[in-house]
């Protein structure tokens, strides 16, 4: 439950710690077998049994899905990345799923230089909340975010070559 060990330079620290808690695990177990006893443990819910946690975003209809396969296409056009489409935006700390995203581009249109961006049609606010709170620029409209790749992206690609 270390975030620290979550992140990938650390790696081989998150193993040695699982490989900890899993071996101390399985020890208790069998110990408590052994005397003749199985130890209570919390319930893990099923999938079935968990509850359904309504995850604001992602499409609407099929007229929307049309639209982002669209600008999808015409970004790699431009040489740029391909989008993730229904992207999953979740917690950093906890995983827990915060909206779903139309297409979103989480490393930038140029990996590792701009700012994570997305598409969002149609989408309430408390969407656009989550993803402004989490560092994303996103724009509601096609013709915007094309607007935006060639005064911004392609542009500076261009300047800077």
């Amino acid at each position: 439950m270390e975030p620290d060990l979550w992140k990938i330079e650390h790696y081989s620290e998150f193993l040695a710690a699982r490989r900890e808690l899993l071996a101390k695990s399985a020890n208790e177990f069998v110990d408590s077998l052994y005397a003749g006893s199985v130890p209570e443990s919390e319930l893990v819910p099923t999938a079935f049994e968990r509850p359904i946690v309504d995850i604001p975003g992602g499409f609407t209809s099929e007229e929307e899905e049309q639209i982002i396969r669209e600008f999808n296409e015409w970004i790699i056009q431009q040489g740029l990345p391909s989008g993730e489409m229904l992207y999953e935006l979740a917690d950093q700390l906890s995983g827990e799923p915060l909206a779903i995203l139309d297409i979103a581009w989480p490393n930038g249109l140029q990996e590792g230089y701009s700012q994570p961006v997305a598409l969002l049609i149609d989408e309430e606010k408390e969407t656009e909340e989550v993803i402004s709170s989490m560092g994303f620029r996103f724009f509601r409209s096609s013709e915007n975010f094309k607007s935006y790749v060639l005064r911004e992206i392609i542009v500076a690609d261009e300047m800077a070559a």
